[in-house]
């Protein structure tokens, strides 16, 4: 979603600033359907209404004015990378339970989440589950998974990425195994 207002003109502080934000997210929350970002929208609108200067940030990322932009190559890496994950994780529940339990066993099938480091992809992670384009969760695992590791799969998907379900072959040949992302630490 493309800002309305450039990020210099924002203004938690006067009136006429808090007055623009809350008509921002009014309209913000009047052109949308979904009740969750109707709520978060109120939630927002609290926040400037009460002043609350800690949860600015949040708003700011909300309304899509940040500091940092989101470069178009990381929106692009992670909506491939949620597009992968969704394309398994749908193929692993046409498998039979023994297969799928196997491969995820063997392999990380799942999102892991993203490096620190990463506040980009991140922050477009962020966006793209707020706005629901994509619903893939973040799984917690002792060794998770990282941006080269991620990499790597979207490399081997490229090739299965055509097909409607993936088989327990193609998932296996795309996903990391286990011991192998060990290796990578050691």
């Amino acid at each position: 979603m493309g800002s309305v207002m450039p990020p210099d003109s924002l203004d938690f502080i006067s009136t006429a600033g808090k007055i623009q934000l809350i008509s921002l997210l009014d309209s913000m929350q009047q052109r949308s359907a979904d009740k969750d970002y109707i709520d978060y929208c109120e939630y927002c609108l609290d926040i400037i209404r009460q002043g609350i200067e800690m949860n600015y940030n949040e708003v700011l990322d909300f309304i899509g004015v940040t500091g940092e932009p989101v470069p178009a190559e990381v929106s692009v890496e992670v909506i491939f990378l949620m597009e992968m994950f969704d394309h398994i994780s749908l193929s692993m529940s046409r498998l039979p339970a023994a297969e799928a339990h196997d491969a995820a066993l063997e392999y990380y099938t799942k999102f892991c989440g993203f490096e620190t480091s990463l506040s980009a992809h991140l922050a477009y992670y962020i966006f793209l589950i707020r706005t629901n384009k994509h619903r893939v969760p973040v799984f917690k695992e002792a060794l998770p998974l990282t941006l080269s590791h991620y990499r790597e799969m979207m490399l081997k998907y490229e090739r299965y990425k055509r097909n409607i379900y993936l088989s327990q072959e193609m998932i296996m040949d795309i996903c990391i195994p286990r011991e192998q992302q060990i290796k990578f630490i050691l």
